[in-house]
C-alpha cells in the first residue's frame, strides 16, 4: 500500500512483520477505541482527534489496536494535525506497529477502493490459478503436476509427501529436512490435520495432510517467503483437495494391487510356483531372482514401490510376509523399519525351498519377539528344533495343556516358580534363593505343580515337557 504511487503515502514507522502481512479490510474511524469494530489483519485509517485531543492517550490506544491484531495504522494529516503527533509516533515504535502519514490530498475513500479493486484483481488471479491447477490435475502425472503448478502460482516451494514423508514430487527448492520432520509428525499421529509455523522475516511453512482420518495418504508441504492472503490460501485448498482425491483413487488401485501381488506370493510359498511365474509373466513381471530370503513383520508393513520386482509383499494373520532376492536385503530391511515391529528372516533359499524358508522366517520371529531384538535370522544353532516352541500352532496346545492354572493366583505363582527353577538349572538351593522361600517349601511347590499336570518332575521326560510348556507359553520380551 506504501509503495502506491497514486496514494501518496509516506512510512513513519517501518514496523515488523505485520507490514508483510496480506490486508484483510481497511477502516477508518476517529473513536478512542475502535477495537470493537476492527478484526485481524485491518488497517485503520485516522484523523487523529481523538489523540490530537489528549496526546496521552497514544500508548494505550496503540496497544488496544495491537491487541485487536491490527496491521497498520494511516494517519490523515491537514485536518486536525498537520504533522502525524510525536506521542504517535513514539507508541508505534514501541510496539513495532507500522505507521503511515496519509495526506490531506489523499481520501480515505481513495485507499479503500485501492484495496478493494486489489482484492478483486487478486480474486481473479485466484481463479485463473485454480483453473491451472485443476488442468495440471488432469495430466498423466497429474499429481506433480499439480505440485509444480502450485509452486508457481504462489511463488513458494512446495512438495508432496507419502504416508511416511519420503517426497514424491517437488517443486521450487523442495522443502528442507526440518519441514520433513514436521510432516513426519503430523503423519504420525494419524488425524486430518493442517500444521502452519512462522518463521523469521515472515518466511512462514503448512503442512497439510492428505486422505482420512486413520487412512492418511500424505502430505502437502509449502514454504514461503510472504504470508497467504486468503485468495492464495484458496488456491492452496484447491491443490490440497485434488491431491487428496488423486491419492484416494490410486490408493484403491494400490490396495487392488497389493491383494493380488500378496495372492501370487502365497501361491509361491505354498510350492506352487509355477503359477505364481505365470500370473506375473501376464503383467511383464517375474518372480524375485534366487536365491530369496523370506521375512516376516509382526505387524503392518511397507515397501517402496521403487523395490518392485525384486520383492514381493502379503498380509496374513495380522504379519506381513516379504519374499525378495537376496540382494536386495539391506534395501527391503530399510523399508520394513518404518514398521517399528519386531522381523524375523530366513537362511537364502530357493523358490522350491520357499516354505521351508517361510517356517525358517517363523523361527527368527519368535526369537527376535522373545529376546526384544529388532530383527534376528534363522540360526540353527540358536533356533533348531527348540524354535518350533514358537509356533502359534504348539503355543496353543501348550495353553491348553496347562489349563486354568495360568488364570488363578495359586496356580500363576507356581508356573512363576517352576521357570525361575529351569533358569537356575533345575538347582533348588539357586532357585531357592532367588525366589526367597526354603529350598523344602520351593521342591514341594513345584513337585505339586508337575503332579496337578500329570508330570513327575523327578523324570528327566516329565521334567522337559515341562519346561517345553513353559517356554511356548512364555510371553515375549518387553521392547526396549
Amino acid at each position: 500500500m506504501a509503495a502506491e504511487p497514486s496514494l501518496a503515502l509516506r512510512g513513519i514507522v517501518v514496523g515488523d512483520e505485520r507490514r508483510a502481512t496480506p490486508i484483510s479490510w481497511i477502516a477508518s474511524s476517529d473513536l478512542p477505541d475502535p477495537t470493537p469494530f476492527l478484526a485481524r489483519d485491518h488497517v485503520l485509517l485516522t484523523t487523529g482527534r481523538q489523540l490530537v485531543e489528549d496526546d496521552g492517550r497514544a500508548p494505550g490506544y496503540v496497544r488496544a489496536l495491537v491487541d485487536a491484531g491490527v496491521l497498520a495504522v494511516g494517519f490523515g494529516t491537514g485536518l486536525h494535525a498537520d504533522v502525524v503527533p510525536p506521542a504517535l509516533v513514539d507508541a508505534c515504535l514501541a510496539a513495532d506497529l507500522p505507521l503511515l502519514e496519509v495526506p490531506y490530498a489523499t481520501s480515505f475513500l481513495a485507499i479503500i477502493r485501492w484495496n478493494a479493486e486489489r482484492s478483486t484483481a487478486r480474486e481473479r488471479w485466484a481463479a485463473e490459478a485454480q483453473r491451472s491447477i485443476a488442468a495440471a490435475a488432469s495430466r498423466s502425472d497429474g499429481a506433480a503436476a499439480v505440485v509444480r503448478a502450485l509452486a508457481r502460482e504462489l511463488d513458494v516451494d512446495a512438495a508432496l509427501l507419502d504416508d511416511r514423508a519420503r517426497v514424491r514430487s517437488a517443486a521450487g527448492r523442495g522443502v528442507d529436512a526440518a519441514l520433513v520432520d514436521e510432516a513426519l509428525a503430523v503423519l504420525r499421529a494419524g488425524r486430518r490435520a493442517a500444521r502452519a509455523t512462522d518463521g523469521p522475516d515472515g518466511a512462514w511453512t503448512l503442512v497439510q495432510t492428505l486422505g482420512g482420518a486413520g487412512r492418511l495418504h500424505g502430505a502437502l508441504a509449502i514454504a514461503g517467503a510472504v504470508a497467504l492472503d486468503a485468495p492464495a490460501r484458496s488456491v492452496a485448498t484447491t491443490a490440497a483437495g485434488l491431491l487428496d482425491l488423486a491419492l484416494s483413487t490410486s490408493q484403491v488401485a494400490r490396495d487392488r494391487v497389493a491383494a493380488l501381488e500378496g495372492a501370487i506370493l502365497e501361491h509361491a510359498l505354498a510350492g506352487d510356483v509355477a503359477s505364481a511365474s505365470a500370473l506375473l509373466a501376464r503383467v511383464g513381471e517375474a518372480l524375485p531372482a534366487e536365491p530369496i530370503v523370506v521375512a516376516i513383520v509382526a505387524g503392518a508393513a511397507s515397501v517402496d514401490a521403487d523395490l518392485a520386482g525384486t520383492a514381493l509383499v502379503a498380509q496374513r494373520d495380522g504379519q506381513t510376509v516379504v519374499a525378495a532376492s537376496a540382494g536386495q536385503r539391506t534395501a527391503v530391511a530399510a523399508a520394513l523399519d518404518a514398521a517399528r515391529a519386531p522381523v524375523g528372516w530366513s537362511a537364502p533359499s530357493s523358490w522350491a525351498a520357499a516354505g521351508t524358508a517361510l517356517a525358517q522366517a517363523r523361527t527368527a520371529l519368535g526369537r527376535s519377539r522373545r529376546l526384544a531384538l529388532a530383527s534376528a535370522t534363522f540360526d540353527p544353532g540358536a533356533d533348531g528344533l527348540l524354535g518350533l516352541l514358537d509356533d502359534p500352532q504348539v503355543r496353543a496346545a501348550a495353553t491348553a495343556h496347562l489349563g486354568a492354572l495360568p488364570t488363578t493366583q495359586a496356580g500363576a505363582r507356581d508356573l512363576a516358580l517352576a521357570r525361575t527353577w529351569f533358569a537356575h538349572d533345575c538347582a533348588w538351593d539357586a532357585a531357592a534363593r532367588a525366589t526367597g522361600l526354603h529350598r523344602h517349601t520351593l521342591r514341594d511347590r513345584v513337585v505339586a505343580l508337575g503332579r496337578s499336570l500329570g508330570l513327575d518332575v523327578a523324570a528327566f521326560a516329565d521334567r522337559a515337557t515341562l519346561w517345553a510348556w513353559l517356554q511356548a507359553t512364555a510371553e515375549p520380551a518387553a521392547s526396549p
